[in-house]
């Protein structure tokens, strides 16, 4: 949006990082190959210096291709050094016979690296050539000499396309695999005018998209309309509003390494760019021990990117950095302090880690158990230590975990349960201990006394109410209940059956507990002894009361007559029936205390009797 992006599609065949490419040509190709250059592409950056017009370039090329050139009628002097007109003025001497022979150095090198070269990169810049009136030769550098021994002329496009034919025809023929990338520069000849700069790259235009069209192994990169056409504005520009910012350079040089280059060169261009950034580092201390970590790792990046680039001037500087620096002094590491920290090795599965924790422990409750087991202790209790051990032997290893003490805290709290358990199990009471405290039980009954039945009346004509359970029977009433339910009732004789001893149970019964209040069965017990207490006094008022004639429905004021006790029969010896209940007027009915509101009294109920007359 608010601007117009030229579409770029990447090239059949691109280029390797390890690529070989030479730069012929104006200002730009300068700068297009010295970021091949730090990107660590293997480049000849214009060896013959800054070529403007496209005739004088192709002569150079031609002329390190082979081609002879008389170089000596080019040399001038001029501001005080030897120069030569075909070249640029960065290419000078002190005396002509010096400056021929630099020549002949740039063109034999410049041939060398042609015959192995990937890419040629020519950049044109200007349609306007200048010849010399003298010898009526195209000249590449005026070199400040008087304008009037020049005459300038504007070239055409056919020109132009000849001359490059030409030598991409003569360059093939030594490297058949070389390739011609054509630009037009984008930077602007102000001292042309505008217009006529215009002009002049309209025809080098022309000339790239016909030579582009035509000859095999030829293309054009746009730059000229990456920065008028699809940047286009003065922001992109540097301060003499001619050449292209730091910005715009970086927008152009992305675009060409994506059109002409493969996917690993832009990884290796990333990578490259964060060591550059180490390489420019400048520490405050040399001396710190930081600095010297910091060059080491760079040094192992430098190596790790050797493969795939030649670093070997970089690697040279940084070691040499290294051998720069002190020694450094030799660091004493204190001993680690005790601190009661929990510490745990994670390279070891949670499970062996248990295992090796409760070894020793465990093999102290065994032989606590089998000593034990010699005395006569139950021997289930040794089968459920090798079942916990089996148990812990058994457990899954879990997943390793970082953790602060966690696993020797689980460790610990298994051992102790085991202790737990073992010291349980050694405390447990054995059959013979059980077996003396029945016998010290007293569980023979006391004879029952059968007196006369003057005498037995008196007892038994009351129900009894059974008594509170008191707190010391409590904890021998869940033994005996069972022995004292199986007691024979007692018969016409004296002398009562024995009751027999329970032989004393197998199984060891769990150590008992102290219990609070009473139980379940103590409780029921005393509700049933209420219920059949009740029932007497019920039936003996019943029973007492007779059948009588009612006279009035007033009742009268006469005191009810005392019931007359009826004596009971004598029981003899050989049948005793059981006692049937007497009245009782006045004799209170006992009955077990009940907690809470206590009973509402009702009054006794007396026979209504009419007076004799």
């Amino acid at each position: 949006m608010f601007r117009t992006e030229i579409p770029f599609t990447a090239h059949p065949h691109p280029l390797p990082a390890s690529a070989r490419i030479l730069t012929v040509g104006s200002c730009f190709s300068d700068t297009i190959g010295g970021r091949l250059a730090d990107a660590k592409v293997q480049t000849l950056v214009n060896p013959f210096g800054t070529v403007f017009n496209p005739l004088s370039a192709c002569k150079l090329l031609r002329a390190a291709a082979g081609e002879e050139v008389d170089w000596q009628q080019h040399v001038v002097e001029a501001r005080g050094r030897w120069q030569s007109y075909d070249l640029h003025a960065s290419i000078g001497a002190d005396s002509p016979v010096d400056l021929l022979q630099h020549i002949q150095t740039l063109v034999q090198q410049t041939g060398d690296f042609l015959r192995t070269a990937d890419v040629v990169v020519l950049t044109l810049g200007s349609a306007f050539v200048y010849r010399l009136l003298e010898t009526q030769e195209l000249v590449s550098n005026c070199h400040k000499i008087p304008a009037e021994r020049f005459e300038k002329e504007l070239l055409t496009p056919d020109e132009i396309i000849n001359a490059v034919a030409e030598t991409h025809a003569f360059l093939r023929l030594q490297n058949p695999k070389l390739r011609f990338i054509l630009t037009v520069s984008p930077v602007r000849h102000l001292k042309d005018t505008l217009p006529l700069n215009a002009v002049s790259k309209s025809v080098l235009r022309v000339a790239c998209h016909y030579l582009s069209e035509l000859l095999m192994d030829v293309a054009y990169f746009p730059a000229y309309e990456l920065l008028l056409d699809d940047l286009r504005d003065y922001r992109f520009y540097a301060a003499d509003m001619l050449h292209p910012s730091e910005v715009a350079e970086n927008y152009i040089w992305e675009r060409f390494t994506r059109t002409y280059f493969d996917v690993d060169f832009g990884r290796f261009q990333k990578e490259w760019s964060s060591v550059q950034q180490a390489l420019a580092h400048r520490p405050l201390h040399p001396a710190a021990p930081e600095h010297r970590q910091f060059l080491e790792n760079t040094l192992t990046r430098l190596q790790r990117l050797s493969t795939q680039a030649d670093l070997r001037a970089e690697i040279r500087e940084i070691e040499q950095r290294l051998r720069a620096l002190p020694v450094p002094k030799p660091t004493v590491v204190p001993e680690p302090e005790d601190d009661n920290e929990e510490r745990i090795d994670i390279g070891q599965p949670q499970s062996e880690s248990l295992a090796h924790v409760t070894i020793s422990e465990e093999v102290d409750i065994i032989t606590a158990l089998d000593d034990v087991e010699t005395t006569t202790i139950d021997k289930e209790a040794p089968e459920e230590v090798q079942d916990s051990e089996e148990e812990v032997a058994s457990l899954p290893a879990k997943k390793k975990r970082r953790s602060r003490g966690g696993a020797k805290r689980t460790a610990r709290k298994k051992a102790a349960q085991l202790a737990a358990l073992a010291a349980t199990e050694l405390e447990l009471p054995s059959t013979e201990d059980l077996t003396a405290e029945a016998n010290a039980l007293d569980l023979t009954p006391e004879p029952v006394e059968i007196s006369a039945p003057d005498q037995q009346h008196s007892t038994e004509d009351l129900p009894i109410s059974p008594p509170e359970p008191d707190s010391a029977e409590l904890d021998n009433e869940s033994v005996t209940s069972s022995e004292e339910s199986e007691l024979p009732l007692a018969s016409g004789d004296n002398n009562l059956e024995e009751p027999t001893v329970p032989e004393p149970i197998e199984s060891t019964p769990a150590p008992p507990k102290a219990r609070k209040g009473r139980t379940a069965g103590q409780i029921l017990k005393a509700k049933s002894g209420r219920k059949s207490a009740k029932a007497a006094a019920n039936t003996t008022a019943k029973v007492a009361r007779p059948s009588s004639t009612r006279t009035s429905r007033r009742k009268p004021s006469v005191e009810a007559a005392p019931a007359v006790e009826t004596p009971a029969p004598a029981l003899s010896p050989e049948s005793a029936p059981e006692p049937q209940p007497v009245e009782v007027t006045n004799a209170p009915v006992a009955a077990t205390k009940r907690r809470g509101r206590p009973p509402r009294k009702q009054p006794t109920k007396t026979d209504k009797t009419t007076p004799n007359t």
